[in-house]
């Protein structure tokens, strides 16, 4: 049976491959992996993966702003989320001791994650395009005074010590992943639906827009707003709801959208994601 080609934003251990592992645990996949983002939505462009899994929410520091705007900017769809319960744990070399850690790497979004922790052990921190880069990383360096922020598996893949685990500041961590397409596949359980619109610069703009699903009573799940490139102070707004664009309601939202809006674009409608520990 041919494998299907995945890509994931890291190394080999990235909590996005184990997203990818959790949402395709059925199919038979050859998962790939890229330094960036928008790497990864290239891939799926030049049609050197089928899909891609990329983290979009995180409960502890909100959106990731480079995710929604390539969802805007680049010709693909989600067609899937799973949420994953993010653990991440104190790494270094085998000997290395707690008491010795005085400096550790990891991906931005972990290092805030877990910057209460950073705090109280007064450790110095330096960004790492990924967790399991930077796991990768302080295996290859044979310092026993640095460490990694990443998690079991990034462990297991790199032969590290866990020095302490569940270092994030909030028991309650999560990441949303999405499922990202060149089609847009709309399945027939598919109960969630994503859709990017800005506005005209008119009073009451956004009241008007919002309107659209009150009246119709889609509930809303989620708003994003994301600064618009190159026009300051303007923003574009991210809109996840109930429902899909097949449903009555849903499609004739959709077409009072396009009347009010100057841009809109469906991201997709799919099946609300599970949550994966």
């Amino acid at each position: 049976m041919k494998k299907i080609k995945i890509g994931f934003q890291g190394e080999k251990g990235a909590y996005s491959e184990l997203a990818a592992k959790r949402f395709f645990s059925s199919r038979n996949i050859e998962l790939i992996p890229y330094k960036t983002f928008a790497d990864v939505f290239h891939a799926i462009a030049k049609k050197k993966v089928e899909a891609g899994v990329v983290p979009v929410e995180n409960t502890l520091n909100g959106g990731i702003r480079e995710v929604f705007n390539l969802l805007d900017e680049q010709s693909v769809f989600v067609i899937g989320e799973i949420k994953l319960r993010i653990s991440h744990m104190l790494l270094g070399i085998r000997g290395a001791k707690l008491s010795g850690i005085r400096k550790v790497y990891s991906h931005p979004q972990a290092l805030l994650q877990c910057r209460k922790f950073i705090r109280s052990a007064k450790l110095v921190q330096a960004e790492y395009y990924d967790t399991a880069g930077a796991a990768k990383f302080v295996a290859s360096q044979s310092d026993p005074s640095i460490a990694a922020i990443a998690g079991q598996s990034a462990a297991e893949d790199y032969g590290l010590a866990v020095l302490k685990k569940n270092i994030e500041s909030d028991g309650k961590n999560f990441t949303r992943f999405l499922v990202i397409s060149r089609e847009s596949v709309i399945s027939g359980d598919a109960d969630k639906s994503t859709v990017v619109f800005s506005l005209r610069n008119q009073p009451g703009a956004l009241q008007r827009v919002l309107s659209v699903f009150a009246i119709r009573d889609i509930d809303l799940l989620s708003i994003d707003s994301i600064p618009i490139i190159g026009k300051p102070w303007e923003y574009k707004f991210f809109v996840d709801f109930r429902g899909n664009i097949f449903q009555e309601p849903q499609a004739k939202t959709i077409e009072h959208l396009r009347e009010l809006c100057p841009h809109v674009k469906v991201v997709g409608s799919y099946k609300e994601g599970r949550t994966a520990f």
